[in-house]
């Protein structure tokens, strides 16, 4: 069955009783796409994307699907709608409780008082070398400005590089966490699309690939859109859709994959087939 917002309410009701599993089932089909994509507006790291993905399927399904539940059918607000909004604010808490603590490293932890606020200044706020030390001075510290940036040095070599990623990427998602998503964003000089030549391939390609990924079952789209689409790991996709293990997942993807292609068959041009992907 196929969740549309015309039957959510029923959906819902089953989330109350034995048949909750393939409920649950139901809604990842007709909604993994959509909280996939709200997702990404947050980061364009592939594997925080599945780990929030993740994060926010548990958070669904948790306590018997307890926020599902709260949606009134007879509300104002589409379920679409009311679901981008939960999902939202779940991609937030996942943030936060990622990114939302200062980053101590115990490098940096024995280090002077001094050290510690460039630490602060230059890493962990990527304020600049001159503006840090401009800083340092209005708050009463003699140093030169030469020695600062020795110091600075000093400091970043005892950083590793995951470290140095991880104050990178904290510094970015906290400065961007209470902005709107909707508000406009700079559009490259540059237009990055593909030739005519190559649009028409790929919306062959695409074609193809959708009418065939049509005529599986509901299952096995299931399957290769977590996989595929969204990323997750077979440890995932096999706890997220009730699967024994993660070689099981494996096995029914590779199923999944063989019927696809069996689907693509001699009818699709040889252009898309040469230039095909695995979904």
């Amino acid at each position: 069955m196929l969740v549309t917002d015309a039957v959510i309410g029923r959906v819902l009701e089953q989330f109350r009783c034995d048949s909750a599993e393939l409920a649950w089932k139901d809604f990842l089909s007709s909604y993994s796409d959509l909280i996939f994509g709200v997702v990404r507006t947050f980061s364009k790291d592939v594997d925080q994307n599945a780990d929030c993905f993740l994060y926010v399927c548990e958070k669904l399904s948790e306590k018997k699907y307890r926020r599902l539940q709260a949606f009134r059918p007879d509300g104002r607000a589409r379920f679409s709608t009311w679901l981008r909004a939960v999902v939202r604010n779940l991609c937030l808490d996942w943030l936060r409780s990622q990114f939302g603590r200062r980053q101590v490293f115990r490098s940096i932890a024995s280090l002077e008082v001094l050290d510690q606020e460039i630490f602060n200044s230059v890493f962990q706020r990527g304020v600049s070398i001159q503006n840090a030390w401009y800083d340092l001075i209005a708050k009463g510290f003699e140093i030169a400005y030469t020695e600062f940036e020795e110091r600075a040095d000093r400091v970043r070599s005892l950083l590793t590089s995951r470290q140095l990623w991880l104050l990178s990427t904290s510094r970015t998602v906290i400065d961007s966490l209470d902005s709107d998503p909707d508000a406009p964003t700079s559009v490259a000089a540059i237009d990055p699309s593909p030739d005519p030549e190559k649009v028409a391939l790929l919306r062959d390609i695409h074609v193809a690939v959708s009418k065939a990924m049509r005529e599986l079952d509901e299952g096995d789209r299931l399957l290769l859109r977590l996989r595929f689409l969204q990323g997750l790991s077979l440890i995932a996709i096999a706890e997220l859709v009730g699967l024994k293990n993660a070689q099981t997942a494996d096995r029914r993807i590779r199923d999944a994959l063989q019927k696809l292609r069996a689907n693509l068959g001699a009818s699709t041009p040889l252009a898309v087939k040469q230039n095909s992907v695995s979904v």
